[in-house]
């Protein structure tokens, strides 16, 4: 299949509005928030709409990283959300036990997750720029776009300037980070406010290369243990490193963003990256994937408007509107033996998706705010299978996801705000490779949510809502190179959650440097989507089971102030998760564990000034037992539970007092401690014992 060029991004939005200026006292009349964003820390315990929420800072997380590390590894060590490896190479979420497809991610309020997939891989998706990542573990709001139902993470990469205050001073960053393999980052970014016409006009800019020859094999890295895999005999170029494992990427993002001092806005941000990367062969079956990635690269552009608050016949609204497109294209080589030297077959792939969203919100009686919203996405899709054969052809996808809802958010009274929503998503797939069409399918969503504050920083909040998930293209039509068997005729998944939680903020505890979120939920996934063994050795995906599952999640932050620079981080998950086969009937216990979700995690963290000036970090994380579906075997298999421990020392020197740069950072890091041989999944062993250094200009 020719290679089309790459995207040009056309965006265009506009939003007129009349009417007069209103006071400081009206726009606080529609802007405020019992559930205030605020990042006051690596970690920062939150609330959206009755839903549990945590904000991280890519830059102040627990255990140093690497400089604008992968969104997977920021992750990794954020609480309450488990990423693992799949056999295709990729980074799967998974949310209170959900499935990869069901947690959107979103950059800048455009969900990257709708497309081919309904998931990408944030094991490609770049941290360049992002000053915060917000992760709401429910639902939050019904107006988020279609097949939002499991948890949602959004980056904030073009985030408007503080109200009201005075512009910031041009920043300019540069970090250099290196490994024992001669895996190496390079980044820089730099910002540049300008006042224009009564707001403020920013420019941001940015760019990533990172190189790796790949991973180190741990200590015990010889199969599983409790499924006959073999050992993996390490790359042919060192045999230190496992087998198929580098990668090369560059990434790179601009951001423009105009405020006016009225509240009005406009936004453009770019984004891009490509990589090159192989793929670990799984070590516990007799015939893994042999795979390699010569490409996968992504463009990405959103542009948005805002009016800010305006006032009306009835009050006072806002109106704010983006459009946006992302583009993907990937090439995957299939090997005929684990030398990699002679491919058996190719696939290529070209994705776009374009998106729209409109949102409004408009003031009610005593305080309240009426917020409705309306999301469109466009998805296609060309796959080339044996791309290597000059007969081959382009098979086309395009797959129609709409959304329209509202909420109702009102303060019951100063302490007590009750919010509520609807929506309506629909899917319908024009184009499907010349297979079956599931022709257009709808569903009705819904959510409530209440928060308490039941004294100043202390919140206590409960939320419920019932949403569906539509399959992706890839599910209903995609045989993965021979691996699955497609089935298009797969019915959405409906996800019924409910959850109830403390979130402690306040100025009492913040006089300890306590900051604590308690948490219970329980979920109950219909129709659920899961994968079956054929006695052909093929996958396939269908629709046949309920998954419950039920559970605690507990974080707590705490920076003592007897003890300056002192912090301890602590956060855990139990859950009892049970899939139930709704085709057996007349047996009222036949629940079995699903596949790779552990019922128990949890990780501790501690950071400490040590001695001139030398800060040392800390971190242990346990995964409990979990389980996998062994083709070979045709059964369930356990992996006993695994612990690791990372550790590192970084020191700032000071530079000199104003100016763009003013401060070095470096930093020692010794990843996996023992070299413990830790699985995300069967056959897929994370790295071994890694020791890096790094340093920051900022």
């Amino acid at each position: 299949m020719p290679r089309r060029p790459l995207l040009s991004l056309v965006l265009l939005c506009a939003t007129v509005t009349t009417g007069r200026s209103v006071s400081a006292q009206a726009r606080d009349s529609v802007a405020r928030r019992i559930e205030p964003v605020t990042v006051r820390s690596n970690r920062t315990p939150s609330v959206v709409g009755g839903a549990s929420a945590i904000v991280l800072r890519p830059d102040s997380l627990p255990m140093p990283l690497m400089p604008s590390p992968l969104l997977d590894q920021v992750l990794r060590q954020s609480p309450f959300v488990l990423v693992r490896q799949n056999s295709r190479g990729e980074m799967e979420l998974s949310v209170r036990g959900s499935d990869s497809r069901q947690a959107a991610v979103l950059v800048d309020g455009l969900p990257i997750t709708l497309g081919w997939d309904h998931r990408s891989d944030p094991s490609l998706f770049p941290t360049t720029g992002v000053d915060r990542i917000q992760i709401v573990r429910g639902l939050g709001t019904v107006l988020a776009g279609p097949n939002t139902l499991g948890g949602v993470i959004e980056l904030h990469l073009n985030d408007p300037l503080v109200r009201g205050a005075a512009a910031p001073p041009p920043t300019a960053y540069f970090g250099s980070g290196l490994d024992q393999f001669a895996g190496r980052v390079l980044s820089a970014t730099a910002s540049a406010p300008i006042a224009l016409g009564g707001g403020t006009f920013r420019v941001r800019a940015g760019a990533t290369y990172r190189e790796r020859p790949g991973f180190a094999r741990s200590g015990g890295d010889a199969g599983d243990g409790v499924t006959g895999g073999a050992a993996d005999p390490g790359d042919a170029r060192d045999s230190q490193l496992r087998t198929n494992t580098d990668l090369r990427q560059v990434d790179g993002f601009g951001a423009l963003r105009y405020d006016h001092g009225s509240g009005a806005f406009v936004g453009l941000t770019l984004a891009a990256n490509d990589a090159r990367r192989g793929v670990a062969p799984e070590q516990h079956i007799r015939a893994p994937r042999f795979w390699r990635y010569p490409q996968q690269g992504r463009q990405l552009g959103i542009l948005s408007a805002g009016t800010g608050v305006r006032t009306t016949p009835f009050g006072y609204g806002t109106l704010q509107a983006s459009v946006g497109a992302n583009r993907s294209d990937v090439e995957i080589e299939s090997y005929s033996s684990r030398t990699f030297t002679t491919v058996s077959t190719r696939e290529l792939g070209d994705e776009e998706t374009r998106t729209a969203r409109v949102q409004a919100s408009h003031s009610l009686p005593r305080g309240g705010q009426l917020r409705i919203g309306g999301t469109t996405n466009d998805v296609r899709y060309d796959e080339t299978l044996d791309a290597q054969l000059a007969t081959s052809v382009a098979s086309e996808y395009q797959q129609r996801l709409t959304s329209l809802g509202a909420e109702v958010e009102v303060p019951v009274t100063s302490r007590l705000l009750v919010s509520g929503g609807a929506v309506r998503d629909a899917a319908r797939s024009p184009k499907t490779g010349g297979k079956v069409s599931l022709g257009t399918l709808s569903k009705a969503g819904w959510r409530v949510g209440t928060t308490f504050l039941a004294r100043p920083g202390v919140r206590l909040h409960l939320s419920a809502s019932e949403r569906a998930r539509f399959p992706a293209l890839r599910e209903l039509y995609s045989g993965a190179l021979s691996r699955f068997d497609p089935n298009p005729l797969l019915r959405p998944e409906t996800l019924l959650g409910i959850e109830a939680g403390v979130t402690m903020t306040g100025a009492v505890l913040e006089r300890h440097g306590l900051q604590v979120q308690a948490v219970g939920f329980r979920h109950r996934l219909d129709d659920a989507v899961v994968r079956i063994t054929l006695p052909s050795r093929l996958f396939r995906r269908i629709n046949r089971d309920q998954i419950r599952s039920a559970g605690f999640e507990g974080a707590v932050s705490w920076s003592p102030p007897s003890l300056s620079g002192v912090t301890v981080t602590a956060d855990g998950t139990i859950q009892r998760i049970r899939v139930h086969d709704n085709t057996i009937t007349g047996d009222a216990d036949n629940a079995r564990r699903p596949e790779h979700n552990p019922e128990f995690r949890g990780a501790l963290a501690i950071g400490a000034p040590i001695v001139a000036g030398i800060r040392g970090s800390v971190v242990s994380r346990h995964t409990g037992a979990q389980y996998c579906l062994h083709p070979d075997l045709g059964t369930t298999v356990k992996l006993a539970g695994q612990t690791t421990g990372d550790a590192a020392l970084s020191r700032g020197f000071a530079l000199r007092r104003g100016g763009l740069v003013q401060r070095i950072v470096t930093t020692l890091a010794l990843d996996n401690v023992a070299n413990r041989t830790v699985y995300d999944q069967c056959g897929l062993p994370q790295p071994g014992r890694t020791f890096r250094m790094g340093f920051e200009l900022r």
